[in-house]
């Protein structure tokens, strides 16, 4: 078993046994990173020539272990590096070989390093090229996924060292790295003094990251003494694009930030009725929005006319019998022009248009399950209103991406 760690060389007395290019090329690799290099070799390859250290012509022998921390030896036979590792294992010496098998003590790892994190990649010696390109993989990765987050990291550990309990700082630091690279954001930006809004959806399965990227960031835009964070109140569902609620608040509350939590649902029902429940004097829970029906008939309109359409027909999924299903049936009745039907119902309802265009719009938060069933442009809704010689469009966008939404859910954030 090894451990693998990383080293400071800065002033360590190093010795490297051989003079090619392999041994130069190591040597450059020291000197980089500050040691304090003596070479010694029967004879060198010219590229040793104008070397800043020593470069003693001379055959190996073991005192010159003496005073020295680590050797590495790149000599060109496997009975010279055998040896070198011996004599160092018993001076109490690290040891580095060029070769496999010879007893060195540490083994070199391909290495990447930037001002954020440091990768190591290894295959023990037995391929140092796929070695750089484990590590030429693995970079990408970490580069893309876990970078920024690492840069946020650093900016809160400070704070968390200073004002959290030692007893606390495990179970708090543990939730923080679930976190995404906005969601560390806003804790940071909060902990500044903005106004934290926690944006609380049902929640899907399917990955919506950007999606809700973008729905935070307009947010900002707009209201920029403020952050906005997303999550999810269903537990049940993937972690991939936002965290529960419940964590949420075990963070806001180890931190002691206030928070207010913004419902993007569409019904009153059990999920609203849990955010009503939590009592603490940091958390605020704003009203549900689609409550007011000029306001959502005004939301609708602006959904019709910017699809270009001359009709509108919403599918949702809140409670049939419900006060926001209620409120759109009750739309319908205003105007000829618009239409709400229930999920359930798409295969039995009656459509009143002929030789129409129709704008088809699946009134759901995010791109999730049902949204992609719905929006679905061979659907038999949509068959249904071909064969009444109608042109369909189905609006390929969630609620928080139409333009008239956002717009419309930014406004009552504000208020």
């Amino acid at each position: 078993m090894s451990l693998c760690v990383q080293l400071s060389l800065q002033g360590v007395a190093v010795l490297v046994i051989g003079g090619g290019r392999i041994a130069y090329r190591k040597c450059c690799q020291l000197e980089q990173e500050g040691a304090e290099l003596v070479v010694i070799a029967k004879q060198f390859d010219a590229c040793f020539q104008g070397a800043a250290y020593p470069c003693i012509t001379d055959s190996y022998r073991p005192q010159q272990l003496q005073g020295k921390m680590l050797v590495l030896a790149c000599c060109d036979d496997l009975i010279s590096n055998r040896q070198i590792c011996e004599d160092a294992k018993q001076a109490g010496i690290f040891a580095m070989s060029v070769r496999q098998n010879c007893g060195a003590s540490m083994h070199a790892l391909a290495v990447e390093e930037t001002a954020e994190y440091v990768l190591a990649a290894g295959t023990k010696g037995a391929s140092p090229l796929l070695s750089r390109q484990m590590l030429k993989e693995m970079n990408a990765v970490v580069k893309k996924k876990y970078a920024s987050r690492i840069a946020m990291l650093r900016k809160l550990r400070p704070y968390i060292l200073q004002h959290i309990q030692k007893e606390e700082r495990p179970q708090l630091l543990s939730r923080l790295v679930r976190l995404s690279q906005r969601d560390l954001y806003c804790i940071e930006q909060a902990l500044q003094g903005k106004g934290l809004q926690l944006v609380c959806f049902h929640g899907v399965k399917e990955d919506v990251s950007q999606e809700l990227e973008n729905f935070c960031a307009a947010i900002e835009h707009r209201k920029t003494n403020l952050v906005a964070a997303a999550a999810f109140l269903f537990e049940g569902v993937s972690d991939t694009s936002a965290q529960p609620v419940a964590q949420w608040l075990q963070i806001v509350k180890s931190l002691h930030i206030p928070v207010t939590l913004v419902p993007m649902l569409f019904q009153n029902g059990r999920y609203y009725s849990r955010l009503l429940s939590i009592k603490s004097e940091n958390v605020r829970v704003k009203p549900l929005m689609f409550q007011e029906r000029s306001e959502v008939w005004q939301c609708l309109q602006d959904v019709r006319r910017e699809s270009g359409c001359a009709n509108l027909l919403v599918i949702y999924h809140s409670c049939v019998d419900g006060a926001f299903s209620e409120l759109l049936q009750g739309l319908m009745k205003e105007d000829v022009h618009f239409h709400a039907v229930h999920e359930k119902q798409t295969m039995d309802c009656i459509l009143p248009w002929r030789e129409e265009s129709v704008a088809i719009l699946p009134m759901y938060m995010l791109r999730g399950s049902h949204y992609r069933k719905d929006s679905d442009g061979s659907s038999a809704l949509v068959q249904s209103l071909q064969k009444q010689n109608c042109s369909v469009h189905v609006l390929q966008a969630s609620c928080i991406e139409l333009r008239a939404f956002q717009e419309f859910i930014i406004q009552k954030m504000m208020e």
